[in-house]
């Protein structure tokens, strides 16, 4: 399985006691004992973990940390298992921590809510462009390595891309061609195509771009963003 491991956002400032990162970094990467311990069992979970009896439905694991405990649930729709809870183990006691796991989901706070969902959509979303960002600079430079030779790729698997160095009269033309349409046949929306362009110009600070409507070697398709770099 291919499951993710993350906290909700109430157990990483009330439980853990940290600070919400920025959203350039990914909650489920967090370094810390807890996580490190969500990460590793994460793959089969709830494989080889005991149900927290104290809540009937959904089910609910438990996770341990030295004397500490903590509260899991498999979210099965988006693979994900969410560390929902930490408190200590005070067996018999009122504050005991299966109880007090059993108090938050009375009161609807145990399982993740719509910020957490909202996070998680919204890192996905940049590590989907830092992905893109990585692979068309690599395609580009692979491009300059092999001038003359027009180079394609599904950007991250979902973005079409042609790029072509052309060697002319002492001066370099970067050409690249984004797809408004992905390659299972949805919009790109075109925000995301600006933020290719710009990823590549910063790449080459020193290169002067503008848009193109043509191809040097061949036609373009109406589905075909171009930008031409002189470098």
């Amino acid at each position: 399985m291919n499951r993710r491991a993350r906290p909700t956002l109430r157990c990483v400032t009330e439980d853990l006691g940290l600070d919400v990162p920025g959203l350039g970094v990914d909650l489920g990467d967090i370094d810390h004992p807890w996580l490190n311990e969500l990460r590793r069992i994460a793959p089969l979970s709830p494989q080889g973990q005991k149900r927290i009896l104290a809540i009937a439905q959904p089910l609910v694991y438990r996770l341990r940390v030295s004397a500490d405990r903590g509260a899991t649930w498999v979210d099965e729709e988006h693979d994900i298992v969410w560390l929902c809870a930490v408190h200590g183990r005070e067996q018999g006691s009122d504050d005991d921590a299966y109880a007090w796991f059993a108090g938050l989901h009375a009161s609807r706070q145990l399982l993740p809510s719509s910020d957490d969902r909202l996070r998680d959509r919204a890192e996905a979303a940049i590590r989907l462009q830092r992905g893109l960002n990585a692979e068309l600079l690599r395609l580009v430079d692979a491009a300059l390595a092999h001038r003359g030779t027009e180079l394609a790729a599904d950007l991250g698997e979902y973005l079409p891309c042609r790029v072509l160095v052309v060697a002319s009269e002492g001066v370099e033309e970067i050409w690249c061609a984004l797809s408004s349409r992905a390659a299972d046949g949805t919009h790109v929306p075109d925000r995301l195509r600006d933020i290719l362009f710009a990823a590549l110009e910063r790449h080459f600070p020193d290169a002067v771009f503008e848009v193109r409507h043509d191809w040097p070697t061949g036609a373009v398709a109406w589905w075909e963003v171009v930008r031409l770099g002189l470098l």
